[in-house]
């Protein structure tokens, strides 16, 4: 690969392990060939703690008084759009997951790999998490049940997930609950609309209110997340001479850490218009912003890194509500995840790796 030629050792390493991991593929349900290629990888100083179909836990030896680190990352991916396979282009790894997140798996790996070969002993004692299912809603995550029989996770000071985040510290997460509003009418003949009710100008009326909600600003551990909801969806319509007598529309709010999940349902049913049904179709809640830990602060000066607010949804919630600190930070550019031309910048890759090293091995 002559575009390789002209980079350093460490570049070419997590470029063509990038670009290894890309071309597998592995949508969501269909991850049994990465699964296993990961589980390849690890090297022999981290010892197997949990197995499941999808998700996976090893752990280096615990020593007293070190606090442990869980890194973390997911191998799955949404749908190609034409990406696979992927290519190195001048500066960057191209193909479906290099930025969120194979980028990050392939930095994870490659310093477990490192601290293997050289038999560092790391400042902190350090656990892998690799799981699958992760672009899919969340009643399909493997998570819940890897934290009910996991010990080690439990144990975690801090979990740092390699989600695409630019290489900076993003620190909690928004809520994510999706809410079905029905409106109800009575068909009838479109010629004699007086003898019928439409529910779809009913629906025009009603989601009015939610149409209007403005995004909230809050600040919280001194970043600010914006509070935001959508329709996101809307179905309806019998025929094209037909009243409907039906129109369902769903509602994304995604909503800032100060809310509970309660609160945040509460909310949009508070905004119900008389005669129309609310369902509640799915909630992952928030995570608790964690700015203020001693790890999350030497993290922070290993790679001089940004502090933000994470305005989505990650699974940094999953260890925040079971009492674990957790941040996300890892090489992928979220501007790229998802897109049909997704790509990681390999000098991201050097810099997310580098912090790492540094974090891990106490060299800040």
């Amino acid at each position: 690969m002559p575009r390789l030629r002209a980079m350093s050792d460490l570049a070419t390493r997590l470029a063509e392990r990038t670009l290894e991991l890309v071309n597998i593929p592995s949508e969501s349900r269909h991850e049994a060939e990465i699964a296993a290629h990961v589980r390849s990888l690890v090297p022999p100083m981290f010892e197997p703690e949990y197995e499941a179909e999808d998700a996976f836990v090893w752990a280096s030896a615990r020593r007293e008084g070190r606090p442990l680190v869980v890194l973390a990352g997911h191998y799955d991916t949404v749908p190609a759009q034409g990406n696979v396979a992927g290519r190195i282009e001048v500066g960057h790894v191209v193909g479906l997951g290099a930025s969120d997140m194979k980028g990050g798996l392939a930095v994870m790996l490659e310093l477990a790999r490192a601290l293997d070969a050289e038999g560092s002993e790391p400042e902190v004692d350090i656990a892998l998490l690799a799981f699958g299912k992760e672009e899919l809603p969340a009643e399909f995550s493997p998570l819940p049940a890897l934290f009910d029989r996991s010990l080690v996770v439990h144990e975690a000071a801090l979990a740092i997930l390699l989600e695409p985040t630019d290489c900076t510290i993003q620190a909690g997460c928004l809520g994510n609950l999706n809410a079905r509003i029905t409106f109800h009418g009575v068909s009838g003949h479109s010629a004699r609309p007086w003898t019928a009710q439409n529910a779809i100008e009913k629906a025009l009326d009603g989601l009015r209110p939610y149409a209007a909600i403005e995004p909230r600003p809050v600040e919280i551990g001194g970043l600010t997340f914006t509070e935001v909801a959508s329709v996101t969806q809307i179905e309806g319509g019998i025929a094209t001479n037909v009243i409907p007598d039906r129109v369902e529309a769903n509602v994304n709010f995604r909503y800032a850490p100060d809310r509970s999940p309660a609160a945040a349902d509460a909310y949009l049913r508070s905004l119900l218009p008389e005669g129309a049904s609310y369902e509640h179709m799915g909630d992952s809640p928030p995570a608790r912003v964690v700015t203020d830990s001693s790890l999350v602060q030497r993290l922070r000066a290993a790679g001089n890194l940004e502090l933000e607010p994470k305005q989505a949804w990650t699974n940094v919630a999953d260890f925040t509500t079971r009492g674990i600190d957790a941040v996300n930070f890892g090489p992928g550019a979220t501007r790229y995840a998802h897109r049909r031309d997704e790509r990681v910048e390999i000098a991201a890759l050097e810099q997310a790796y580098a912090t790492l090293w540094r974090f891990v091995t106490g060299t800040v």
